[in-house]
């Protein structure tokens, strides 16, 4: 399936940047379903029929919400997966990328884990990605147990299962009133993840 036909020049990307923060926004206050291309192009301060410039379809503007934290987070990870370093500091840097990547798109990986997106038109394209970052953390796993750092009897796709269980729950809970900065959630959730891992000395 071909990817989205956004029509994007240098002297609108600017533009088409704010759109789709501005679609991230209203994704997840109203739900893909619910919210419309007119309430888009009010929360950027445009009318409707301008952001054809840039669109086809509403599905254009999800995959464009989606794609951009998913691919920086798959390339972080594959970067980390690649790195000479032990199972162990690379699952604390693949669980720092995580919430990190939270930190920085917290609409937009809201929109991701609704998971309103399977069934839209580019919906096959999204999930490939999120296979992709899904693997690649299996792969950690799957070398720390290989080599002795973990858990033997861990099953390496459950585990990855929870850990995801774990962080992406945030998207529920999160919010800058409650209190709990990024760091402290970030220490908390690491030590919670990889004393469950590791093996016994």
């Amino acid at each position: 399936m071909a990817k989205p036909n956004i029509k994007k020049t240098n002297k609108s990307i600017d533009k088409f940047n704010k759109i789709v923060d501005a679609s991230a926004k209203v994704f997840r206050e109203k739900g893909y379903k619910a919210a419309t291309l007119e309430d888009i192009a009010n929360e950027v301060g445009m009318l409707k029929g301008s952001l054809y410039y840039y669109i086809e379809k509403k599905d254009d503007l999800l995959y464009a919400v989606v794609e951009r934290p998913l691919n920086e987070m798959t390339e972080n990870l594959k970067a980390i997966v690649n790195s000479s370093d032990s199972p162990s500091i690379k699952l604390e840097k693949a669980l720092n990328n995580h919430i990190s990547s939270f930190e920085k798109y917290q609409s937009e990986l809201f929109v991701w884990i609704s998971i309103e997106w399977f069934k839209t038109e580019f919906g096959g394209e999204i999930a490939t990605v999120g296979d992709e970052y899904d693997h690649l953390f299996r792969k950690i796993v799957i070398d720390g147990i290989e080599k002795g750092e973990f858990r033997s009897d861990l099953d390496p796709k459950l585990m990855t299962f929870a850990i995801f269980g774990v962080y992406n729950y945030m998207q529920r809970w999160y919010s800058p009133e409650n209190k709990y900065s990024f760091d402290e959630i970030s220490k908390q959730f690491n030590a919670f993840v990889l004393q469950g891992v590791w093996s016994k000395p």
